[in-house]
């Protein structure tokens, strides 16, 4: 017990370091999302659902083969004729087998013959009688039968096309689903990436004030500088501690966040592969997009595919309003049977027909019909309104990313300028002709520049990003 739970635990942390040690690229990231997405697999078993459901509409226009049986037990035969049958000449008694005559004087002065005749009569009814009366008691019967539409007035065909409609629909539900994972997830990297690249330059920042302080220490010490000017120092290298604080706690929330998408330990220590950050590629969308270049965005199909479900709909409703001719064909046997004379035998034959069934007066399916009609209009209108609602959105975003081009272009110019910039105002400091102020105005101004630098990378993939989807081309390979 004692060496399996020392297995456990020294398993724990060998997994524990593995994630700690780990270096994700977005690609794993997105790969992790996406394999621990719950709804992406919800969605999975929704197209499932659907391509079987299409599967059973199509398989409507087949035919249906069919088998039944039955048992029956009745507590009474058939008795065609009474028990007692009364008439003109006397009543039949077939229970005794007996026959009384109506008029007791009929041959009277000729007993023998009376009672000989009223048996004879008797007997014979009660022959008949139970020649006339079939067992019942347990009956068998066993069908076997076929059904083929021939003509159900589009009922068939159109609930096919819905059904076609319905799995494209959910095709496209998951294709959404994974696009919207894909952006929670580049987003919330995006964001991890910015707040550790902002905790680094807090850090540079930080021990630029660092050696800043130290040689003003020193200046001090040769009287060339002020205490005032250690102070100054201070000041910054305080503030400065705060900021770099502040983002250490925003990127161990934010790598929380990441951890929890991906489905690892939120207490992971992970590191983002950030060797991109500054070569991001400056593509730029300046042709005008039309509606046709957001065919492929899910939700554009999705409505294509509604307003197509919503017209068969419309068809399937007029089905209600056509003749509808059904074919069938049985083999039927039982057991009684009355195929040859009354018998026990299981015997049976065939039977073939047809059934036509016209509507005449169905006033209801016509209101149906026509409310089918006016759905199917508010689907065309609705796909209408969104294709150009999601055209001007997409041209905005394609607008952002120009805007991000050159905001990106300007602040890499301005960090390398920043850069010279520090770089002299620390030579003209050691050589005695600027003061601490100037080099801390160079500073903050190279903490800046390198600030904008990263905020303009992240802002201009977030607006690639969100373009790609709006032209429906996120899940592209």
């Amino acid at each position: 017990m004692k060496k399996l739970l020392l297995t456990v635990v020294f398993t724990s942390f060998v997994i524990s370091n593995i994630f700690a040690q780990r270096l994700l690229t977005l690609e794993n990231c997105t790969q992790l999302a996406l394999g621990e997405d719950n709804q992406l697999k919800i969605d999975i078993e929704a197209e499932a659902s659907a391509s079987d459901l299409r599967k059973a509409a199509f398989a409507g226009f087949f035919p249906k083969l069919s088998a039944n049986g039955m048992y029956m037990w009745n507590e009474k035969n058939i008795a065609l004729l009474p028990n007692q049958l009364a008439t003109r000449l006397g009543t039949f008694n077939a229970a005794n087998g007996s026959f009384t005559f109506s008029n007791p004087d009929f041959l009277k002065d000729l007993p023998a013959v009376k009672d000989a005749l009223s048996s004879v009569l008797g007997d014979g009814y009660q022959s008949v009688h139970d020649k006339a009366t079939f067992d019942i008691h347990n009956v068998f019967v066993a069908q076997v039968g076929v059904v083929q539409p021939i003509y159900m007035g589009g009922r068939l065909t159109n609930l096919y096309k819905m059904s076609q409609s319905a799995e494209k629909i959910a095709q496209m539900k998951s294709k959404g689903d994974k696009e919207n994972t894909i952006v929670k997830v580049n987003e919330a990297f995006l964001l991890t990436v910015s707040l550790q690249e902002k905790v680094k330059l807090a850090a540079q920042y930080t021990d630029l004030l660092k050696k800043l302080l130290e040689n003003v220490e020193s200046a001090v010490e040769e009287g060339v500088a002020t205490k005032s000017d250690i102070l100054k120092v201070k000041v910054k290298l305080n503030e400065s501690e705060l900021i770099k604080s502040k983002a250490e706690n925003g990127l161990a929330m934010s790598k929380m966040t990441l951890c929890k998408l991906c489905g690892l330990p939120l207490n992971a220590d992970i590191t983002l592969d950030t060797s991109n950050i500054d070569s991001y590629s400056l593509t730029t969308e300046n042709t005008f997009i039309d509606s046709t270049r957001i065919k492929n965005r899910s939700e554009i199909q999705i409505l294509e595919e509604s307003e197509k479900l919503s017209k068969a709909a419309a068809k399937l409703s007029s089905a209600g309003l056509q003749p509808n001719i059904v074919a069938a064909a049985n083999y039927v046997a039982s057991s009684p049977n009355v195929l040859d004379g009354y018998n026990k035998d299981f015997l049976g034959g065939f039977n073939v027909g047809v059934v036509v069934n016209i509507p005449i007066a169905h006033a209801d399916a016509i209101y149906r019909y026509k409310a089918a009609k006016h759905a199917a209009n508010v689907a065309k209108l609705e796909l209408e309104d969104a294709t150009k609602a999601f055209t001007v959105e997409a041209n905005q975003t394609a607008f952002r990313v120009q805007e991000g081009n050159k905001n990106l272009k300007q602040a890499l110019l301005n960090l390398e300028n920043a850069d010279e910039n520090l770089r002299l105002a620390e030579e003209a400091y050691n050589e005695g002709v600027a003061t601490v102020t100037d080099v801390m105005i160079a500073q903050t101004g190279w903490q800046t520049a390198y600030n904008q630098k990263i905020d303009a990378a992240i802002d201009l993939r977030s607006s690639e990003l969100l373009l790609k989807k709006q032209l429906g081309k996120l899940t592209d390979k």
